[in-house]
């Protein structure tokens, strides 16, 4: 028996386990590979070290709080995985895996990184998501590898970084890249002028950097966030704003039916912090629109009136959906008049929602509990990710320049831009586009790449957002949404909003899909369709029928794809909450129904299933700009399609050999799994069937700015990672998508 087999057989008596499914040897009987995820060990066995031919090894899944710096013996390891364990350090002799070609740090508790990276040539992979890192060490960017902010096991190679508290580069840089990451280190590199606000960073950085351990990188923090109230129409908001800016009490304050944004200033910490206070407009046609303004870079205000009952939970969800764990306060306005009310079950609220940070309960008429909210808001400042934001001291200049241009106008063209930036030691064309999508991804201005949105930069956002909120507010569209564009002379202020920015308005609309159009001069906004469904035929007596529930359903999810299926609605018919679609051979009536938090589909035709995959594309193609949404897939029994049946569960029954169906609703009758499975998917799909329904899909998302093929790859890789089975086969979709990207470029 080989000395390995005798090292197996020493961990196996160690370990309590059998390790015979979990070693794989060569031909000399070595063992190259071994498994020990998912066994609760809370060190790494030393006995490992011994196998010197090791070239896999899985430590994924246990309690691990270090790695012996002995694994760095393993000269022969390839792949290493130490995902979700409780490390808090990596150790530097780690350096010396010359072999390491994938390493695996995912959901740990690492803050810091001292490795040389350098020295793992072979590296392809690095996975350090889910961590504690607030620097990101630039050896890492030097290391040939992509880097990426979203985990993506579908890439053989590249660097990924996602769910890190980074401050050095922000995560906004980060996400565009290391060309991006690049520009920003290369911008603090060149700071030599005194900054207000210092930041430490990793030694390593600061040998890379050649700066003295004595010495830090001096950068500027941003100090600046957005504060913004958000809430149900009348609970008081512009009140609480005034009052926050010592402003008097006005009862007769008229509701807010746009945005108010002003500033508050205070100090903190010897410095001056300044919020951008946002008032929205709580009527819920507005609530469409928050997509675009919410950010998880902000301190949320929920303003709650104590005269009337208030869903909570939805404005939780609400801000959790589209800003994900930024800091809230609640905030229970008018007690003067109900001083009784208050928030029933608090402990199990802050327990759903940890991102709760304070109840306030307050009088704007009397000031009651004002000075105890203001306590908490400096209270909650260290929170707020993007007051800590460090820019290097040029961008800053830049910054403040378009900042204090936005004092005078609500726009300037990119060439101005340019201008500022070269003004300020800024000319490299990269760099101005990095700090540029930097200010966007921060919602200082509004910039977008677009062929007809690029050449303007929105430096105030509260202009774009008046003017989307004066159009949809507007009586003469409300009850059809049919909009002219010479309307919008009469509806917008032509001294603010000059005509030859109103092409510019409706391009950004149909952008944020609240808009689609209807020919040169027309378009139509869901939001406002009629109320009552029109008159119309469909046989839903063949009728598929696939629910998806959701445990919070933004408006805005059924708005957005009225507008990318807008081509294939039959005749004009559609209503607020409803639509009738035809395509090929197939109809589809897609429902909404916002009290009960679902979307309902029904399909009839020969290709039925087909278009249903088509539609589920889209609806979770939109999904995926929505944090934290919970959704339940059900399919309708065929012959009774009220009793549902969750679609997830039936596919584990098939996968442990279950072949029927009884529903506790109807036990009088059961069903084939297999049935009903195939009701929805088809089991075996021909490479010309998949190609034809991502073709429809691509003509369906043409309007998403797919400028390259890889462009497409990574929009419908989003979609197939998150539901590998949405086409029902398994080909190679990559291919396909390439054959199919060559086939429309000649």
């Amino acid at each position: 028996m080989s000395n390995d087999l005798d090292i197996i057989k020493k961990l196996e008596n160690k370990l309590g386990r059998n390790l015979q499914n979990r070693c794989k040897l060569n031909d000399m009987e070595q063992v190259i590979e071994l498994l020990l995820h998912n066994l609760n060990l809370q060190e790494v066995p030393l006995e490992i070290i011994q196998l010197k031919k090791l070239q896999i090894l899985d430590l994924n899944d246990n309690q691990l709080s270090e790695v012996p710096i002995e694994i760095s013996r393993l000269q022969n390891l390839q792949e290493l995985d130490l995902e979700f364990n409780n490390l808090n350090t990596y150790p530097m002799e780690m350096s010396q895996l010359k072999s390491l070609q994938f390493l695996n740090l995912s959901r740990n508790h690492l803050s810091e990184w001292y490795v040389e990276t350098s020295k793992l040539k072979k590296l392809q992979f690095l996975d350090l998501s889910s961590n504690f890192l607030n620097v990101l060490p630039i050896d890492l960017v030097e290391l040939g590898l992509e880097i990426y902010w979203e985990q993506d096991y579908s890439k053989n190679s590249g660097i990924f970084l996602e769910n890190n508290p980074f401050k050095t580069p922000p995560p906004e840089i980060i996400k565009q890249g290391k060309a991006a990451i690049i520009e920003y280190y290369n911008a603090l590199k060149n700071d030599k002028t005194t900054k207000e606000q210092v930041i430490i960073v990793a030694s390593k950085i600061r040998t890379e950097l050649q700066i003295p351990p004595a010495q830090v990188i001096i950068g500027q923090s941003l100090n600046e966030s957005k504060l913004i109230l958000i809430g149900d129409g009348g609970a008081g908001k512009t009140s609480l704003m005034k009052r926050l800016l010592g402003q008097d009490f006005n009862p007769q304050e008229s509701q807010t039916h746009g945005i108010n944004i002003n500033t508050l200033s205070f100090k903190y910490n010897d410095s001056n912090v300044k919020f951008y206070c946002w008032d929205f407009g709580g009527q819920q046609i507005m609530h469409a629109t928050h997509q675009f303004f919410l950010s998880k870079r902000s301190l949320y205000l929920l303003v709650l009136d104590s005269r009337r009952e208030t869903e909570v939970e939805y404005w939780l969800k609400h801000i959790q959906t589209f800003a994900e764990n930024a800091p809230v306060i609640i905030v229970i306005n008018k007690i003067d008049e109900n001083p009784h009310f208050d928030l029933p079950q608090q402990r199990q609220l802050k327990q759903r929602y940890p991102n709760i940070k304070y109840i306030a309960r307050i009088s704007c008429k009397t000031q009651q509990g004002l000075n105890e909210l203001k306590q908490a808001v400096e209270n909650i400042v260290p929170n707020i990710e993007l007051l800590n934001t460090i820019f290097p001291a040029t961008w800053f200049k830049v910054k403040t320049a378009i900042t204090e241009q936005a004092q005078k106008t609500n726009f300037a063209s990119y060439e101005n831009f340019v201008d500022i930036c070269q003004a300020n030691g800024i000319t490299k064309e990269s760099e101005q586009n990095t700090l540029i999508n930097f200010l966007h991804d921060l919602g200082l201005i509004l910039h977008f790449q677009d062929r007809w949105l690029r050449e303007t930069n929105v430096i105030n956002p509260q202009w774009i957002t008046e003017a989307v909120y004066t159009i949809i507010n507007a009586p003469q569209l409300a009850g059809h949404g049919k909009l002219h564009r010479e309307q919008l002379k009469n509806l917008l202020d032509n001294e603010i909003y000059p005509e030859r920015k109103h092409d510019y308005i409706l391009e950004l609309m149909r952008k944020f899909e609240l808009c689609y159009v209807l020919n040169d001069n027309e378009y139509l906004l869901p939001d406002l369709f009629p109320n009552q469904e029109p008159d119309f035929d469909f046989d839903d007596e063949e009728a598929l029928h696939f629910i998806l529930e959701y445990d919070f359903l933004p408006k805005s999810i059924f708005t957005r794809f009225i507008v990318r299926m807008h081509q294939h609605i039959v005749n004009n018919t559609y209503w607020r909450n409803g639509i009738l679609l035809c395509d090929s051979n197939s109809q589809a009536l897609i429902e909404t129904i916002p009290n009960q938090k679902c979307l309902i589909l029904q399909i009839t035709g020969q290709q039925k299933r087909e278009y249903l995959t088509i539609l589920l594309f889209i609806i979770k193609d939109i999904n995926r700009s929505f944090n934290q949404l919970k959704i339940t897939e059900k399919i309708g029994l065929p012959d009774n399609p009220q009793i549902t049946v969750n679609y997830s569960y039936l596919q584990k029954l098939a996968q442990n050999g279950q072949t029927n169906y009884l529903p506790p609703e109807n036990p009088e009758k059961s069903y084939k799994i297999s049935d009903l499975l195939g009701i929805v998917a088809s089991p075996a799909r021909s490479e010309s069937e998949v190609m034809q329904m991502l073709q429809k899909i691509l003509n369906i998302i043409k309007s998403q700015d797919i400028k390259e093929e890889k462009d497409l790859l990574n929009h419908v890789n989003e979609v197939v990672k998150l539901n590998p089975g949405l086409f029902g086969v398994s080909i190679d979709v990559n291919a396909l998508i390439k054959k199919l990207w060559r086939k429309e470029k000649t």
